[in-house]
This record gives structure tokens, sequence and C-alpha cells, in this order.
């Protein structure tokens, strides 16, 4: 990995306002249903990972919080299951606040058009609407994501969008 690939990603004051229009466009109206803020606590070795998501090339771990919240906030950890061929494609989501906290390995996202490293111990806050494409990561990912749905099943809701940009080939796993 090169010394700017280990840099944050950066947006202008002007990239920034118009991920702001589109930000408030996509959080419009996000309520959740059900009681708000139960007490909840999960064990993490309780934690039981399936395939019960949006990409069947990860595992996923939900730890009640959805539950917890009314469908409000959805929490999970996300990991890799098998070596990157396609990614996620191009998409957005109508969320009121997205996140991701990358626990191990790395992920290489494209933001807006903008190659993004996301490694161990890195945090990514994505506004509401924002274009992007999770296309390459390591055997080890693995990831907190954070989301404000809203919806009345909590679930994050996605939308496909015309590719932003030609998006670089994930770099095949070794055989070790």
């Amino acid at each position: 990995m090169s010394s700017s690939d280990t840099l944050p990603t950066v947006f202008t004051t002007e990239e920034n306002e118009t991920l702001s229009v589109r930000s408030a466009e996509y959080s419009r109206g996000l309520n959740g249903s059900g009681p708000v803020n139960k007490f909840h606590h999960a064990k993490g070795r309780d934690l039981v990972w399936t395939q019960a998501g949006l990409r069947d090339f990860f595992l996923y771990a939900d730890p009640g919080i959805r539950e917890a919240t009314g469908n409000r906030l959805d929490v999970h950890l996300v990991r890799a299951n098998e070596a990157p061929e396609y990614g996620t494609g191009w998409h957005r989501h109508r969320l009121g606040f997205h996140a991701i906290y990358m626990v191990s390995g790395f992920a290489r996202f494209m933001y807006e058009g903008k190659q993004t490293l996301v490694e161990t111990g890195d945090f990514v806050n994505m506004p509401p609407g924002i274009t992007h494409y999770l296309y390459d990561y390591s055997p080890d990912m693995c990831f907190l994501e954070i989301a404000m749905a809203g919806t009345e099943d909590g679930m994050i809701p996605e939308e496909d969008v015309e590719a932003f940009c030609e998006t670089p080939s994930p770099a095949p796993w070794s055989k070790t």
C-alpha cells in the first residue's frame, strides 16, 4: 500500500455542501416504529453469524439493537465470507445516519468517485444519499455498521444508481 492509501479521504467544502443538500432529501421522513430505547446487552460470544443481510458474500451478526430501538437504529457486524468478485455495485441509502467502524482487516470503497481505503480502527461517516461502492476487502475484514434507518422493519433501504465512475478490480485472495 502506498502512503497515499493510508491518508483520510477528504471532500472539499463545495462537495460537502452538495452532499448536505442530498442528505436532507435522503433522510426526510425517517421515524421507525415500536418502543424506543429498551435496555439491551448482547454478548459478543453469543452472536450468530448468518447470511441474512444485503450481500451473500458477507456474513452478518445482529446484536439486537434494531429491536431495542424500535427499528430506529440498525447496528450489526459484517465480515468477509467469500473473496471479492464484483463488490456491492454503485448504490446509496435513504438513512438518517450511516457509519462504519473497521474492526479488522481492510475494505476499499469508492465514495462519490473517490477511492478510499478503510483499515482497522478507521471510522467513516456517510452522509445520507452518498453514492458508494465497496469493491475490495481482505479475508479478515470485519466492520461494525451503524445506520439510522427509521423504516418500519428497521432494514437499511438501498437504491441502485448508475455507475459514478469506473471501479478498480478487487485483488484476489492469496491461497496460503
